[in-house]
């Protein structure tokens, strides 16, 4: 059967949730971005500041103000779709109903963050990451940075490395979105994460052997990280071809930009993240996942988060001397890591091969 043309209005297609283009896409992003450094900056304040004192500081200027961009942006792309007549709903563009209901949730989030912080004061430290207000503005936040991702998947002729750049930002973005939130968990944001130390303070530091509960949270802490940097690359890989180059900046950039906020408190690992990240891209190169190809894409994700983590704990032991966690903990970690993400892998493998459910129409051809 042939497909049913659109209806006219003022001699254009009113065709419901247009897509985007990827110049649209584009803008979407370096808001998204800008509103991402705002909150990296804000980050940055809660972790090195201790005199914060008000609502109306630098940084939520430059994180407020990234929202505003993102907010009007999309408010003007639903607008421009919107043809005359025609529901509200029907006007935004496939991929963005998820960011225009974080836009809302943003707006929410950021006055009650505002009421939150006149009647309780600024947080310090990791009390910021537990805040009502300031997990909303990251949920609405994912939302939003994850419209070009959510376009591309919904637009099959999305396959150019054009069209798929917005894409390919958009979900490493997003993992960034994770990965600040739960910046407990985040081992680029963390100090002696596999290390113990002891010693009076004001003398030299030495390390120890490590108590249970420090294995815990480091085990924690690689699993959560892990997630929060290769659910990208399994996102995107388990839709497009992702070339070597890419996969390698995905794991580099956020990684980076955690040691940022934390104010280069450890810039040694700015090289681990450096040489952790290019083995993920040979590693990549060698593999070759692309769609449907299932048992390369395990082959991937199984091994570069090996590698990865494998190069920061070579990265701390040549600093320090000697790993005070023993070989069959931190092996033991990484290999977690590892059985992490293939059992990702399969799960995304199931649900994409789950039959339709009944009723459910078939794709056009």
């Amino acid at each position: 059967m042939g497909a049913i043309p659109a209806p006219l209005v003022a001699g254009q297609p009113a065709a419901a949730h247009r897509p985007t283009t990827p110049t649209e896409d584009l803008i979407t992003l370096a808001a998204g971005v800008w509103l991402l450094a705002g909150t990296y900056l804000d980050g940055w304040a809660h972790n090195n500041l201790h005199d914060l004192e008000t609502f109306f500081t630098p940084w939520h200027a430059v994180l407020y103000s990234g929202f505003a961009a993102c907010a009007v942006w999309i408010g003007l792309l639903v607008w421009r779709r919107r043809a005359p007549g025609a529901p509200w709903p029907d006007a935004v563009p496939a991929g963005y109903g998820a960011a225009t209901l974080g836009v809302g949730l943003f707006l929410v989030s950021g006055a009650a963050d505002f009421g939150w912080h006149s009647e309780f004061g600024i947080e310090q430290g990791i009390s910021a990451l537990f805040s009502p207000s300031h997990l909303g503005l990251a949920t609405g936040g994912f939302l939003i940075l994850g419209a070009p991702f959510a376009a591309a998947s919904q637009n099959p002729e999305a396959t150019s490395v054009g069209r798929l750049a917005p894409a390919v930002v958009s979900a490493m973005l997003c993992g960034m979105v994770a990965a600040f939130i739960l910046q407990q968990f985040a081992v680029y944001a963390r100090q002696g994460l596999v290390q113990t130390y002891s010693g009076p303070p004001g003398s030299r530091q030495v390390s120890s052997p490590p108590a249970s509960s420090s294995i815990i949270v480091a085990q924690g802490s690689f699993l959560v990280s892990t997630a929060t940097l290769f659910v990208p690359h399994l996102l995107l890989a388990s839709r497009w071809r992702i070339p070597a180059w890419l996969a390698a900046a995905l794991a580099f950039v956020p990684s980076v930009a955690l040691q940022a906020m934390v104010a280069f408190r450890d810039p040694g690992l700015v090289a681990a993240a450096a040489v952790g990240a290019a083995l993920v891209g040979a590693v990549w190169a060698a593999a070759g996942p692309r769609p449907g190809l299932w048992g390369r894409l395990m082959m991937a994700l199984a091994f570069a988060p090996l590698l990865f983590w494998g190069t920061y704990f070579a990265s701390v032991a040549m600093r320090d001397g000697r790993l005070t966690f023993s070989t069959e903990v931190w092996s033991g970690i990484i290999v977690w890591t590892g059985l992490e993400m293939l059992a990702l892998v399969a799960l995304v493998r199931i649900a994409q091969a789950s039959p339709r459910n009944p009723g459910t129409p078939a794709p056009s051809r």
